[in-house]
């Protein structure tokens, strides 16, 4: 339990999802009991800075459920064609708009014109979700600066920040103490996070890589947003606090589908809802984390950790396909929160199956079947229409107040600890369970 002298905003949400024993691992409350925040405790927040609501991922308004389900099309059929569906109504609603694009353009010209003046011969360069485009409208942006200094010149770079006054106050950080020491800030004129590496080659190299991968499944964007969003609401999605980061997340999509059973998972007429669910089922219930790795090259495979791993004090083992090394590097090294990660995606496993995998004849219809594992707050709805209206999307409405979200940046809060779960034993055979002999969605047959 959490100490009861702590009197935060976000440990206040804690205690609140403690007296109801609501789940630990879904951060953000999903259901329709009193964890949305009151108007009373909405007016006693803190002010944040850079202003809006507090930068904090914790924090609902209590508008919250008017947006939780901005993506719906209509209603779902209670099946896997109805989960199909509504996955294909959200990756359009979280796909990057064009005002979006136009918006991080403008704040990566801005750092690059900054650096180049700094180092007339540096060499600044994109990578990670944004050159890929499998970014939330809330992700960071990722630059890599390549030169030659006798040190990193992360403080000097500080500096020149703070002169150009591109940052909100307060919120540049150095982060020289890591394997990969990096500068973050949040920009002042559109709150986007950055996050600005130096002389890191394997960003850029896997750009191409991940580029084949959509290419072979096309299925593998829709499916990494929707887990992206997933992690995102429960803050397990920052390598810095304990979290799987993108890279790792995608080379884990891209494993499941090179060993999938059913090769059709590579087309576009696979079913998502079935995908996800067995997602869910493998890396929640049926990986074995403690003695099993990733690897994706020469087709894929699983390995034993202790017979060929760098990082073998690592929970999650991803190879780095990019890596020259030998053994490749860990390209999840960090999340020391993968159980909580676990937990989570068991938990939602358990959610969608028990909604999802039914024999009601004619199947049942719903509003969202999504809403049981992934909100999208108005916050982040009236952010994106803030944009559209600046940055010149001719769909958005036109906003005539300050956006009242802008993507979170506090350092990870206090939480309730993870449950541990026994490790299964064995490595885990990709064949899963789910749905036995009906596989196929189109040909499922419903007993009344």
């Amino acid at each position: 339990m959490l100490s009861e002298n702590e009197n935060t905003p976000s440990l206040s949400t804690w205690r609140r999802m403690e007296r109801a024993a609501f789940p630990s691992d879904d951060y953000i409350p999903l259901g329709e009991g009193s964890y949305i925040d009151t108007q009373q405790e909405q007016q006693q927040r803190p002010p944040s800075p850079g202003g809006g609501l507090p930068k904090h991922k914790f924090f609902l308004s209590g508008e919250c459920r008017k947006a939780c389900t901005s993506w719906r099309t209509g209603e779902y059929t209670c099946d896997p064609i109805g989960l199909h569906k509504e996955i294909i109504d959200l990756y359009e609603y979280l796909k990057p708009r064009p005002s979006e694009i136009k918006m991080r353009s403008e704040v990566i010209a801005r750092v690059r014109r900054i650096i180049l003046n700094r180092w007339p011969s540096a060499r600044v360069e994109v990578f990670g979700s944004f050159s890929s485009q499998l970014y939330l409208p809330t992700s960071d942006i990722d630059l890599v600066v390549f030169g030659k200094w006798p040190k990193l010149p992360l403080f000097s770079l500080e500096e020149a920040f703070l002169t150009a006054d591109i940052a909100v106050e307060g919120t540049i950080l150095v982060i020289d103490k890591t394997t990969v020491p990096i500068i973050k800030f949040i920009d002042k004129e559109t709150e986007v996070k950055v996050d600005i590496s130096f002389n890191q080659e394997s960003g850029v190299k896997s750009l191409p890589l991940i580029a084949s991968f959509i290419s072979n499944w096309p299925h593998l964007p829709k499916l990494v947003l929707i887990l992206k969003q997933f992690l995102t609401q429960r803050q397990l999605n920052e390598v810095y606090y304990g979290g799987i980061n993108s890279y790792s997340l995608l080379l884990m999509v891209v494993s499941f589908f090179q060993l999938h059973a059913r090769k059709e998972v590579g087309s576009l007429d696979a079913n998502l809802g079935v995908l996800l669910i067995e997602f869910f089922e493998l890396y929640g219930r049926n990986f074995n984390y403690m003695k099993t790795g990733i690897r994706v090259t020469d087709g894929g495979s699983y390995f034993p950790k202790d017979q060929s791993c760098s990082d073998k004090s690592s929970i999650l083992y991803v190879e780095d396909p990019t890596s020259a090394s030998n053994p490749p590097d860990n390209a999840s090294r960090g999340c020391f929160g993968m159980w909580q990660v676990k937990q989570a995606f068991e938990n939602a496993y358990l959610k969608l199956h028990s909604t999802v995998i039914n024999r009601d004849f004619p199947p049942r219809t719903t509003q969202s079947l999504l809403s049981l594992i992934v909100k999208v707050s108005q916050e982040v709805d009236d952010y994106r229409r803030h944009v559209g209206s600046k940055w010149g999307d001719a769909t958005a409405a036109a906003s005539t107040t300050v956006p009242v979200y802008a993507p979170p940046y506090m350092p990870y809060m206090a939480m309730a600890p993870p449950m541990i779960p026994s490790p299964a034993h064995g490595v885990p055979p990709h064949q899963l369970s789910l749905m036995q002999n009906q596989v196929d969605s189109s040909k499922i047959e419903f007993s009344s």
